[in-house]
């Protein structure tokens, strides 16, 4: 953003800036017209990200060169009159592929990582040019798209057409880029940019605040805007409070931390959104916050004790109990890495030992999950009441994930999940007791438990971006052993604190119970898979051996019919691995609490009941009023009280009315739930039963032929899109 002759000129980066964070455009205009200087800092991580960046789209650049295309860079970093006459001198020779072009139009202007040449008539000849960004897969995609959408609108300028794609390319796609119309993103476009355009041209400035948003790990004005929040006492400073309680409680008087403290209790007012009790809580962690700062000490309180929840969900301690923690990266690839399992426990000698293993390929990812599961299944034995303690529902969810991307060790994960195995210390702590920290996270609670970290935590953050860099690139070759040794020991203290937080945990559950109150374990649930469950993998399993007998393992040494029956034989089991899902998200759901389900769209609280509907039948339907909130509960869904236990089907739900009309069971009639959660399934037995049946005909009498199935195989002349697609993935 520059000022000149009282016009502001603006840059992609100022538009993609004002779509992240108004305020970023204030201070940015204020710097521009000399009213602020601008900060002078080093940030690593920045620095780290443009040179990932750099490398990104010098990889690029020499695979464009490497396929034959002549390139020529446009030299420089700023963006004038000359820069600009060279790009389009260059456009108009028709050169294929132009690096860091720059482009120019009254007081807009960018800077194009690659402008490559396509072969649709503009002014400039038989071809024209399309802009194409190459971006880490951490950046917005919001962000590029809005970005490459000005070069589009520039070279319309420059080429008298308007191009009609623009292409994105990240680290993973083999330089085969994304694309996106123009023309589908031009509304957005145009909005944004007269937005920004109407801002910084306005007379009167804009007024804006540095609310705390996700574009702050990356923005050069953080720590300015930080300093800002603290001097004011922000309420984003209370842990756990939401954007919807600041903006309520702002208009309510209560604009700082220190004010929401002292607000009166109980609430003398009814909210717009949310429960008069999550305000409640929300205003004693500001009151305990607001302590803690005024004596100079930490300090903590214990929650009341209610069943299923927070110390009630710790199970009794075991020698065998392990402590996970695992290292991933969702940018790496098109679905993300977990690039470190670690695991902390007691080894045969009753030492404490470590685990870290490394995986920077699939194939590795693949046997770091197999490994770990086949180490839990094994100490079981040694130790059946074990756990598996880890911090906020990450693993787990992860863990699934990977169950299901390469379809092994399901039996054994889903007999942990069943006995829940997995035990969630994050719920334990916010379920059972308030803390003086900004957030929850398990660096911030470790004074209270008197955990010192081995690894500093800045250290840690250089190496996990450097180390994670390079593995978005798709250059784990490049990891320095430095990064790789720092970013292990900062896993093994996360994986040791998790066991020290556990520990202390459980002094203070017999502190509790030492009063006089009386704090239940969980009960252990059955591990054992059903009977029908049983019958199906007996069923398949020696299909699955016959139909894959003589199938190579390598994808490129098998012929078209072999790798046909190799798909063949991994979907007979995928209803059942689907429905797992659903079933997952259930148990989930039957965790939480009536607040927790505030924020779920699959659920409803702060339920009030209402009454009985008229000529409901048999069994009662009864309304209830919800407080403002987004669901997505429909009419037929199954609807479960906190805690899991069935209240009926939805008859109706209205959310201009805030109503839910709801069919009672025989037992829940006279159950009236403060927060409900939906479900539902689908049979899918005759499909299963199906793919089966086509499976034994194939192992018998191979693809082809005529026989009972011609819309799944081909027979004669016919062919089925089933078999195309079998023929198609074969090939590729």
């Amino acid at each position: 953003m520059k000022w000149s002759g009282n016009t502001t000129y603006l840059t992609a980066s100022d538009l993609v800036g004002h779509l992240n964070c108004r305020h970023l455009t204030s201070l940015d205009l204020a710097v521009a017209q000399g009213a602020l200087a601008k900060p002078a800092s080093y940030d690593p991580f920045l620095e780290i990200l443009r040179e990932r960046g750099a490398l990104h789209e010098q990889a690029y650049i020499d695979h464009l060169k490497n396929s034959g295309l002549d390139a020529v860079r446009i030299e420089g970093i700023d963006i004038t009159a000359t820069t600009a006459a060279q790009t389009l001198d260059a456009m108009r020779a028709g050169t294929p592929v132009i690096v860091q072009g720059a482009l120019l139009n009254g007081r807009w202007s960018g800077r194009t990582d690659v402008l490559l040449r396509v072969e649709t008539p503009s002014a400039l000849g038989p071809w024209s040019y399309e802009a194409v960004d190459t971006k880490l897969a951490r950046e917005t995609k919001g962000g590029t798209v809005l970005q490459l959408c000005l070069y589009s609108d520039l070279l319309a300028g420059a080429q008298g057409l308007a191009p009609e794609l623009m292409h994105v390319v990240p680290p993973w796609a083999d330089f085969k880029p994304q694309q996106y119309r123009f023309a589908d993103y031009g509304a957005f476009y145009r909005r944004a940019k007269s937005g920004l355009e109407l801002t910084v041209d306005s007379a009167a400035g804009s007024d804006t605040y540095p609310d705390p948003n996700s574009h702050c790990d990356v923005c050069r004005w953080s720590a300015q805007c930080d300093k800002q929040r603290r001097a004011d006492d922000h309420l984003c400073l209370v842990a756990g409070i939401s954007k919807v309680q600041i903006n309520e409680l702002k208009t309510r008087g209560f604009g700082a931390m220190e004010s929401l403290a002292a607000m009166p209790l109980p609430l003398q007012w009814k909210p717009e959104r949310g429960s008069a009790h999550s305000y409640e809580r929300v205003r004693e962690q500001a009151r305990l916050q607001v302590e803690a700062r005024a004596s100079g000490n930490l300090g903590f309180e214990l929650l009341p004790v209610e069943a299923g929840f927070g110390l009630s969900c710790l199970p009794e301690p075991a020698d065998g109990d392990i402590f996970l923690d695992l290292e991933g990266d969702p940018f790496v690839g098109e679905h993300g890495l977990e690039y470190l399992f670690g695991y902390h426990f007691r080894n045969e000698a009753g030492e404490w030992s470590y685990v870290g293993d490394w995986a920077f390929t699939r194939v590795d990812e693949k046997l770091s999950f197999e490994a770990f599961i086949d180490f839990v299944t094994k100490r079981r034995e040694a130790y059946p009441e074990l756990h598996v303690y880890h911090y906020a529902p990450y693993e787990p969810g992860a863990l699934k994930r990977l169950m299901g991307r390469y379809a092994t060790r399901e039996e054994e994960f889903d007999n942990m999940l069943r006995s829940k195995l997995f035990v969630d210390l994050y719920g334990v702590v916010r379920n059972g007791l308030r803390a003086s920290v900004e957030s929850y996270s398990i660096k911030r609670l470790e004074p209270f438990y008197g955990f010192t970290r081995e690894t500093a935590l800045q250290d840690a953050n250089v190496a996990l971006l450097s180390l994670q860099s390079s593995l978005e690139l798709g250059h784990p070759d490049k990891i320095r052993e430095q990064d790789r040794s720092v970013v292990e020991s900062y896993n093994r203290d996360d994986c040791v604190s998790t066991q020290f937080l556990r520990d202390w945990l459980e002094m203070l559950r017999s502190r509790v119970i030492a009063a006089g109150e009386n704090i239940a374990r969980p009960q252990p649930s059955d591990d054992v898979a059903s009977e029908n469950v049983t019958a199906w993998l007996a069923k398949i399993g020696p299909l699955i051996e016959k139909l894959t007998a003589d199938v190579p393992a390598d994808p490129e040494e098998r012929d078209a019919e072999q790798h046909a029956r190799w798909i063949l034989a991994n979907i007979l089991d995928w209803h059942r691995r689907e429905a797992k899902a659903s079933w997952w998200e259930f148990f989930r759901l039957r965790d939480l609490s009536a607040e927790d389900l505030m924020d779920e769209r699959s659920g409803l609280s702060g339920l009030t009941f209402v009454g009985e509907v008229p000529g409901a039948g048999k069994l009662p339907t009864h309304r209830y009023s919800f407080i403002p909130q987004e669901t997505d509960i429909r009419v037929e869904d199954n609807l479960h009280n906190v805690g899991g236990d069935k209240i009926g089907s939805t008859v109706a739900v209205s959310q201009q009315n805030r109503t839910i009309d709801v069919k009672k069971t025989g037992k829940s009639v006279d159950v009236h739930p403060q927060a409900i959660y939906g479900s539902k399934t689908f049979g899918s037995d005759e499909q299963a039963n199906s793919l089966v049946r086509i499976g034994e005909y194939v192992a018998d009498r191979g693809l082809t032929g005529d026989g009972p199935y011609p819309m799944a195989l081909q027979g004669g002349k016919r062919s089925s899109p089933f078999h195309r697609r079998l023929g198609a993935d074969s090939a590729s």
